[in-house]
């Protein structure tokens, strides 16, 4: 029986000694726990989307990373494509797709994991909620768009309003 540790994330092999991945440090698993997380990824793939809800739009890489958290989250999801126009103008829409009872709790799980990529965010939103420029520290208006001392826009244009990757 071959005793070797496989990490999860980066597929490697590890001598049986080994906790954690040098790459990427996520815990190693024994031959049998890593098929059998395999298998679980692959049901959760493969489980039917009823009621299909979107859970974000966007390119295929970002979809992609987003799709694996709700995986690994255990919330059954796939990302589904329409190819572009056959002029080549039109790129393929790429939807993230979950049931709509499942909803609520990707969209849950993709403002974290996107908290956890950019927790300068929610610095910035704290001083923003106290009257100040994120940038400078200037005091700025709740309905000011642009700060009048460093000109640091204060909106963030969200999916919903016009593109872009933000939760």
């Amino acid at each position: 029986m071959n005793r070797n540790k496989i990490c999860p994330e980066c597929e490697v092999e590890y001598m049986p000694h080994i906790e954690r991945c040098a790459d990427c440090g996520a815990v190693l698993l024994l031959h049998e726990e890593h098929r059998q997380a395999q298998e679980e990824k692959k049901r959760l793939m493969e489980q039917a989307v009823e009621n299909a809800a979107v859970v974000r739009e966007g390119d295929l890489k970002w979809l992609g990373e987003l799709y694996n958290v709700l995986i690994d989250a255990g919330i059954p999801c796939t990302v589904i494509s329409d190819a572009g126009c056959n002029k080549g103008c039109c790129g393929d829409k790429c939807r993230l797709i979950v049931s709509k009872e499942d909803l609520e709790k990707a969209e849950e799980r993709v403002a974290e994991y996107y908290r956890k990529i950019h927790p300068e965010l929610q610095a910035s939103h704290e001083l923003t909620s106290q009257g100040k420029c994120p940038a400078c520290g200037s005091p700025v208006d709740a309905n000011d768009t642009e700060c009048s001392d460093c000109g640091l826009m204060l909106v963030i244009i969200g999916e919903e309003e016009g593109g872009g990757e933000q939760p």
